[in-house]
């Protein structure tokens, strides 16, 4: 008789793909920024219609033309608030805590996947008053950088176009804009961008924290110009929020929009003629850009160690791949782009 076949053949061992510890790394790292940056886009979608039913509620009720500037700071506060009541709908568990304003120990809710509950810090140092004064001269040595470079180019008979910038200070002579550009919108700003953006990005490195959220904001303005110098100032805040709290760079924020660019600069406008207020400004930015590169000689050395040892690991860049992170930088860059060259073509 043949030889009879076995019951049962022997089941076929399963093959076992071997894991790339880097390729998952990168995974995460998209993830991570994938769901803060579609909160972010969110957010930004949700600005949008805010404005586009205030300009309708607005236009109905009052039967005008909204051409003018006396209702730009009302259109732009009830956006704002439209965004920021989905913003606390979304993020109250964490907004609403003392630790997220005023810094301290936490456990980590987000970032790498061995760092899920991990205790760390965010915040918390103490502001001494000569730190403040450089945070300041900081901030104006940034602005007076903008600012020479766009005297240097006038100079060259080219003056760069800033839409925002020059919308902003046409309909700054009403009390709703005033609001928005001094109080409103520097605190809703700090709460999403060194709040929930940073810190949620810090467990992948505070330099990668720092520069990501610094990036974003400079890209939310929409403006070539006035977002170079949000990325530049945003820098500052970051580091402030990162190492002290949110409520000093929240401070730091209202004082450059409602004081410095604000209430010091229309005065100035108000009572100096053109060519001593060109004069005054261009004091300002100088004392700003003399007493920036005193602080970077001073203490250099200590920036440059606190770059090295925030240093996020390798491929942590990789995470601005995220899907949501490339559509808000591509559109908002495109549309800064756009309004820039059509601004100094017009």
């Amino acid at each position: 008789m043949p030889n009879a076949m076995p019951a049962t053949m022997p089941a076929a061992m399963p093959v076992v793909m071997p894991i790339d510890p880097r390729r998952v790394w990168r995974t995460w790292r998209r993830k991570v920024v994938n769901r803060v940056m579609g909160l972010t886009l969110a957010y930004e979608g949700m600005m949008l219609l805010g404005a586009m039913v205030a300009t309708i509620i607005v236009g109905v009720i009052t039967a005008s033309d909204l051409s003018g500037v006396q209702w730009d700071g009302i259109i732009s506060l009830i956006s704002v608030f439209v965004a920021f009541g989905f913003l606390l709908l979304m993020r109250h568990r964490d907004i609403f805590t003392c630790e997220f304003w005023l810094g301290g120990q936490h456990r980590d809710s987000y970032g790498e996947p061995n760092q899920l509950g991990h205790i760390s810090r965010y915040g918390g140092g103490r502001m001494q008053p000569l730190w403040a004064l450089m945070f300041i001269v900081l901030g104006m040595g940034v602005q007076g950088i903008v600012m020479l470079v766009q005297v240097a180019f006038s100079r060259l008979g080219t003056d760069l176009a800033s839409p925002t910038s020059d919308s902003i200070a046409e309909s700054s002579v009403t009390v709703s804009m005033w609001l928005y550009v001094g109080l409103v919108a520097p605190i809703c700003e700090e709460v999403l961008f060194r709040g929930v953006l940073m810190k949620e990005l810090k467990p992948l490195g505070k330099n990668f924290a720092i520069v990501t959220s610094a990036m974003v904001f400079g890209l939310f303005h929409d403006d070539v110009v006035q977002g170079t110098f949000a990325f530049l100032f945003g820098l500052i805040l970051g580091f402030v929020a990162m190492e002290y709290s949110l409520v000093w760079s929240t401070a730091l924020h209202i004082f450059n929009n409602a004081i410095l660019s604000g209430a010091i600069d229309t005065l100035a406008g108000n009572y100096l003629d053109d060519n001593a207020y060109l004069i005054f400004s261009l004091s300002l930015s100088v004392i700003g850009v003399i007493g920036s590169i005193i602080i970077f000689v001073i203490y250099g050395k200590e920036m440059r160690q606190y770059h090295r040892t925030n240093r996020s690991i390798p491929d942590t860049y990789f995470g601005w791949a995220a899907p949501t992170f490339i559509i808000f930088v591509v559109a908002n860059a495109a549309f800064a782009i756009i309004s820039f060259v059509g601004a100094m073509m017009g």
